[in-house]
């Protein structure tokens, strides 16, 4: 998930700016969406309910603040505004780029600051582990039956019991090659390696984060691994030659998308190893940009709704968890102002018209038929993850010695 863009239009977001729980401190989104800081208020107590007594269908009014810590977009008007007028209640939003950042957030704010959480699927098990979410029953969120399957059953969210899961899906893409079309081919943006012609030195600009970029250079060195992130230190090791003979190639490093924009768009930069740029330009009204899924696999990031268990408000959590995975909703919130995606729900392109359909990719795949191109996409793509056999600090460091060679 990534944050968002500010090119022909005026990216702005709708929400009231939030004062920041727990640190104080402000963080920065991408040029155009202004950073909320959190407002650390309190919502009229509610009483304390257990888990197995919550439903959904509970049309009682709950305490009237919810508090989310989640990725840019949810916030926005048009996703949000809806639950707000439904239920006569404010849903206050702490936003965070990066999973490391919505760890340390979380961390840092006093105990039930938050109601639920969207977070990153691979994350999900670090607040497990801190018995931070509680799991939801798949029964109470009939829309879950639109997902894709890949979704609805989602490996990083299982939590050992079928009837229930750790969070629902609410948004997801790929990390694949974008690339403009005057100076790059469809072929040349079919492989990964081909990010080593010499025609891209000093022509590749890349997002300043290690896990995605560590992955795909893991699936290009070990194509089509499903677990790109659990391999061995010694092919670990390898990974960390390719990134060494790709670094003649990067131009610069960008921590947010305006970066990138910026150097695509002035044409400093002809590819990045990032993906979907294509639907940000084009919707801008650029429309000499293309995004691909490499032929040795790419990464697919994922993002889900979790309730907290230290919420005094789980029974409103739950309301707005449930709403976030209709397709009415979804179809909204995978196009914001500040993040473009993909949908979960797969019944989102009732509420799309055909540009739509065919910028997000939900249009027959030419190659699969009776496939749309999403769901090829998502075969063959892998879930991010954290790393399994090293510390995430070990790829870190590898990365930042990347960086700066």
């Amino acid at each position: 998930m990534e944050s968002t863009m500010a090119m022909k239009s005026d990216h702005e977001s709708d929400a009231t700016p939030l004062e920041s729980a727990g640190s104080g401190e402000k963080s920065t989104a991408g040029s155009g969406l202004s950073r909320r800081k959190f407002l650390a208020t309190t919502a009229a107590a509610a009483a304390a309910v257990s888990w197995s007594n919550l439903t959904i269908v509970n049309k009682a009014k709950a305490a009237g603040t919810l508090r989310v810590l989640a990725w840019p977009g949810y916030d926005e008007k048009p996703v949000v505004g809806q639950f707000e007028e439904e239920n006569g209640v404010k849903v206050e939003f702490k936003n965070y780029i990066g999973g490391e950042q919505m760890m340390q957030f979380y961390a840092q704010s006093p105990k039930g600051t938050f109601d639920a959480i969207i977070s990153d699927a691979e994350y999900v098990q670090k607040f497990v582990a801190q018995n931070a979410v509680v799991p939801l029953k798949k029964a109470d969120f009939k829309h879950l039956a639109d997902f894709h399957p890949a979704y609805q059953d989602f490996a990083p969210l299982r939590t050992g019991d079928a009837a229930t899961t750790w969070g629902i899906g609410t948004r997801f893409s790929f990390y694949g090659i974008s690339y403009n079309t005057k100076f790059v081919s469809d072929e040349e943006a079919s492989s990964w390696s081909n990010l080593l012609m010499p025609k891209f030195k000093n022509k590749v600009v890349m997002f300043d984060w290690y896990l995605p970029n560590m992955s795909n250079a893991s699936l290009a060195v070990f194509p089509n691994n499903q677990a790109p992130y659990d391999i061995t230190a010694d092919q670990l090791g390898k990974v960390k030659e390719w990134l060494t003979k790709l670094r003649p190639q990067i131009v610069s490093f960008a921590p947010q998308n305006q970066g990138l924009v910026t150097a695509l768009l002035s044409e400093d930069a002809i590819v990045t190893p990032y993906g979907d740029m294509d639907i940000e330009m084009t919707v801008a009204g650029y429309d000499n940009f293309k995004s691909s899924v490499p032929k040795e696999g790419s990464i697919r990031w994922s993002e889900a709704a979790c309730l907290c268990a230290d919420s005094s408000n789980q029974e409103l959590a739950l309301k707005w968890i449930e709403y976030m995975s209709r397709p009415d909703i979804q179809a909204k919130l995978v196009y914001t102002k500040g993040f473009k995606a993909r949908a979960p729900n797969m019944k989102v392109v009732d509420y799309w018209d055909d540009d739509q359909k065919k910028i997000m990719k939900y249009i027959p795949d030419p190659k699969a038929p009776g496939k749309l191109l999403v769901e090829s996409y998502i075969e063959l793509t892998a879930p991010r993850g954290l790393p399994v056999k090293q510390p995430e600090a070990d790829w870190q460091a590898i990365f930042n010695a990347f960086k700066s060679a």
